[in-house]
């Protein structure tokens, strides 16, 4: 038998339904994982003497800023997204977060993504193939952390050699 209380969660939240509690703690350990690999990926890249962080978009030397067009949002693989335009210390070369002062903003965009709710494009500068943020590093981390190939994007302006 049902009593009073389990009957106004199952009415609030529904029978197979996600209660917002119960979500947190899954998108919270789906950060944590994040962190881990950070950390592994951190360890392993100093092993190989290389450097474990996102790519500057302020290193690329003797380009010119063009306007990107208006082509409006357009799906990116992930995969393409390489670098930022200033936040180089908070996500490692993969996005996972590094810093423990973006936790909340991380789990509360996951959580939002994890129930549903539509987020806007990120902002990114295109160079060649190749892609650095502007606006939606914790979009970007929660899409790669959950397996997402693309993620909507605006593409801002793109950048050229200087011919």
């Amino acid at each position: 038998m049902i009593n009073g209380l389990e009957t106004s969660t199952i009415t609030q939240f529904g029978l197979k339904k996600e209660t917002p509690l119960e979500m947190r703690r899954k998108v919270s350990q789906l950060f944590l994982q994040a962190r881990r690999q950070a950390r592994r990926r951190t360890l392993w890249q100093r092993l190989r003497g290389r450097e474990n962080q996102l790519q500057t978009l302020s290193k690329i030397e003797g380009r010119v800023r063009q306007p990107a067009g208006q082509a409006g949002v357009v799906h990116v693989p992930l995969e393409k997204i390489i670098g930022s335009e200033g936040r180089t210390g908070d996500f490692d070369g993969a996005f996972n977060p590094l810093a423990g002062h973006i936790r909340e903003r991380w789990i509360g965009i996951a959580a939002a993504r994890h129930a549903g709710t539509p987020l806007p494009p990120v902002e990114l500068i295109q160079v060649g193939d190749h892609f650095y943020v502007r606006d939606g590093h914790h979009r970007v981390s929660v899409a790669r952390a959950a397996g997402q190939a693309e993620i909507e994007a605006r593409i801002l302006y793109a950048l050229v050699a200087n011919c």
